[in-house]
């Protein structure tokens, strides 16, 4: 008996009997759910009317489908690394957004193919969707029973625990932040919460690394002037999809603190190039020696984190794949909580002032709930010398 699990399943329970309870007193939301969940199954229905849908024949197949950010994909790869173990003669497929982001994250045969999002279940024999929690949404027993009857006592483990957060499932993403108080509280985090919503044995440290071409990795560096380069990696984005209503970035640390900090290590550390990644969220540093903001396509980056000797970021995307690369990170946490969505690998550094307010609100990444404005923000609590000192403990002890 996993106690942590069975304490974490009665939390779900208790939180979504609230969540449940209030909904029930609103007429408006009541309406809303029961549009969306007709929305939902309407889709379905033209899909299967306009779509011909054939059934899986041979191999057992298996559709992941993830929601959220590049970051979001990154943290599947551990859980798809155990479901291969699971069943490896199996065909996996990926479904997501962005090829390129699958393609990138799993560059090395671990899946067996990306797919569209605009699938049938009955194509498959178990389609698994979700982001912060992940549920079954089709099941073809007969097939699991016969071609890999040892996956069925694992699906029912894991349905026993989406039945204890099914609120939670229909109110994401708005709830997410509470899973991950729920999960912190009961010995559970990020991606552990995979495995307990699935059966797997899985966990926020467990290791599923990048397999990368080196003559593709020397090709990329030379391209970008990094070849023979020793280098660390800095990135201040934000998902380049969060909506861009509100001005503030709740998950970016100051310019002058960034500024403060280059500074410092270029001094004590001359030796090495500051290399800054980013995409269209982020804003090119003048005092850093390459700016590659912009200029990389994104599956470049891997190569380039692999061979940093530090990377040093907010809690984004770009951590989760740094950690496939085994690059260790200096992480700066405001919002996000670093005991739910940090490595121990790392040093994870988490703002003194305030935070932890991840998915209260709909714009949490961009407006601050208590309406302080950037400079006087929970990140901007971290300073430039509690940065500089985990900087230079990594930075010694790679020596």
């Amino acid at each position: 008996m996993d106690q942590n699990l069975d304490s974490f399943k009665l939390a779900g329970l208790r939180a979504g009997a609230l969540v449940e309870a209030a909904a029930q007193d609103s007429a408006l939301v009541r309406s809303t759910m029961k549009l969306n969940l007709w929305r939902k199954s309407t889709k379905l229905r033209l899909k299967r009317l306009f779509k011909k849908c054939t059934p899986p024949t041979g191999k057992l197949q298996i559709l992941i489908h993830i929601r959220g950010g590049i970051g979001d994909v990154c943290m599947t790869r551990v859980f798809i690394k155990r479901l291969r173990e699971a069943v490896p003669d199996s065909l996996i497929y990926f479904a997501y957004d962005f090829k390129s982001a699958v393609d990138m994250v799993f560059p090395d045969g671990l899946i067996d193919g990306f797919h569209s999002n605009k699938y049938i279940p009955e194509q498959f024999d178990l389609v698994i969707s979700g982001c912060h929690l992940l549920m079954y949404d089709y099941i073809n027993r007969a097939r699991i029973g016969k071609l890999a009857p040892q996956l069925l006592p694992l699906i029912e483990n894991g349905l026993d625990v989406q039945r204890c957060f099914k609120p939670f499932a229909t109110y994401t993403p708005y709830l997410d932040g509470q899973l991950a108080e729920i999960a912190i509280a009961h010995g559970g985090s990020r991606i552990t919460n995979l495995g307990w919503f699935t059966g797997l044995d899985v966990h926020q440290n467990d290791l599923a690394p990048l397999t990368l071409d080196p003559d593709l990795t020397h090709r990329t560096l030379t391209q970008f002037g990094l070849a023979g380069q020793t280098y660390i990696t800095i990135h201040d984005g934000i998902n380049p999809h969060t909506d861009p209503s509100h001005n503030g970035r709740t998950r970016n640390w100051p310019r002058t603190h960034w500024q403060e900090l280059i500074q410092q290590i270029k001094q004590q550390f001359p030796h090495l190039k500051i290399v800054q990644l980013g995409g269209k969220t982020s804003i090119p540093f003048d005092f850093v020696d390459t700016s590659l903001v912009g200029k990389t396509s994104i599956a470049d980056l891997p190569h380039i984190l692999r061979r940093s000797c530090l990377h040093i970021d907010g809690e984004s995307g770009m951590v989760h794949l740094a950690n496939l690369t085994q690059t260790p990170c200096v992480v700066l946490f405001g919002p996000s909580k670093a005991a739910y969505l940090g490595y121990s690998r790392n040093t994870n550094i988490q703002a003194p002032f305030c935070g932890g307010c991840m998915n209260i609100s709909k714009h949490w990444m961009t407006q601050c709930i208590l309406g302080y404005p950037p400079e006087k923000q929970c990140l901007a609590s971290i300073t430039p010398k509690q940065v500089l000192d985990a900087v230079k403990l990594h930075l010694k002890s790679a020596k």
